[in-house]
């Protein structure tokens, strides 16, 4: 994968850009300016800097969510009746419903004690811890470790004074790295209750300090998956905005495909030249989970939770010395050969478009 910082600097590698090539950079700054990385149909991801470890609990399908006890960060053991689903609730300083995950527990300590527990009942085979420390000196970062029932659990993390579980303008989970990250965490099983605690081993502000602050809270909560079509989605607009293509839609090379008028999960696909490379961006009009193939290899994809036009996308780049490929199933391909493209929705109530290229980002390079 390769980000805007990366672009930049393969640009910088060479001379300084004449006006036509600054004005290429500039236009692809705007465009990459709007596009958010989310979660992928492939797993959790993990998150850095106090937005969230994600893990996956082996297991069954994720089950009914329990309800909290009056005044509890834990989840009451006889749950009444499911209501439906509410968007915009709080579990503590966490937005109940974000993102496709709900928050079943939570817990909060002094940042003094350097230690926050809370009990689990594990009901879900894809969940979110997520992290929360305001009141901290400013610029600080604690550093945060992860134990299931007493024993080490494998992970690490980090709490800042941010609150980062809102629900996301852009649609899905903003995912930092380029792997899934899809072990458990020891000791959670699905159908156990167990203790969670997270313990402070340091804090950072601009590199390691030698004693960890006192002041300010921590809170740990954790959030399970719940099945996209049990999602409390926001209010859907009287007149959804329709789904317009950004700035890549005028660069060279791009394709740019509609879903069915007639229904907008049908799948739809579009040829395009191979040049070792592949990028694209969904533009969606409403919720959905948007799914992109390249010759029926899977490319990517993301869900979408609300109505802001936001979707999945991604982008590949490799050099021709580099032995390596971002999609390992089609390392056959040639540049020229022509691949199909393939785009599928699921849960769309609205039309989308999709951006769509195959275009080496840097001439030079060829070879």
């Amino acid at each position: 994968m390769i980000d805007l910082r990366e672009l930049m600097a393969e640009r910088s590698a060479d001379a300084a850009p004449s006006g036509d090539r600054l004005a290429e950079v500039q236009r692809r700054i705007a465009v990459r300016r709007r596009r958010h990385a989310v979660l992928t149909v492939a797993g959790a991801v993990t998150l850095v800097a106090g937005m969230a470890t994600y893990v996956a609990v082996p297991g069954g399908q994720p089950a009914g969510p329990p309800t909290f006890a009056a005044g509890s960060a834990t989840p009451s053991a006889s749950p009444p009746a499911s209501p439906k689903p509410v968007a915009g609730g709080k579990v503590g300083p966490f937005a109940e419903y974000a993102r496709g995950y709900r928050v079943v527990a939570f817990g909060k300590a002094p940042v003094s004690s350097k230690k926050v527990e809370f009990t689990w009942a594990v009901n879900a085979a894809d969940v979110a811890f997520l992290t929360y420390c305001p009141g901290l000196p400013k610029d600080t970062t604690l550093d945060l470790e992860l134990a299931i029932d007493g024993s080490d659990a494998g992970y690490t993390t980090n709490c800042n004074s941010e609150l980062h579980n809102d629900p996301d303008p852009y649609g899905g989970l903003r995912g930092y790295g380029s792997t899934p990250r899809q072990t458990a965490p020891k000791g959670a099983s699905i159908g156990d209750t167990v203790t969670v605690a997270y313990s402070v081993t340091g804090a950072q502000r601009n590199g390691y300090l030698p004693k960890i602050p006192t002041e300010g809270t921590i809170y740990v909560a954790v959030a399970e998956k719940v099945p996209f079509e049990q999602y409390p989605f926001p209010a859907r607009p009287a007149k959804p905005a329709p789904p317009e293509p950004d700035g890549m839609a005028s660069e060279p090379g791009t394709k740019v495909v509609h879903s069915d008028p007639a229904d907008p999960n049908t799948p739809v696909s579009t040829t395009l030249t191979w040049h070792r490379s592949f990028e694209y961006m969904v533009v969606p009009q409403t919720p959905g989970i948007y799914r992109v193939s390249v010759n029926g290899v899977p490319a990517g994809g993301g869900e979408v939770y609300d109505y802001s036009g936001n979707g999945p996308n991604s982008s590949c780049q490799v050099k021709r010395a580099d032995k390596g490929h971002c999609l390992l199933d089609l390392e056959s391909l040639k540049d020229g050969d022509t691949v199909t493209v393939t785009v599928t929705a699921e849960h769309a109530t609205g039309p989308w478009l999709a951006e769509l290229r195959s275009e080496w980002q840097d001439p030079s390079a060829r070879g």
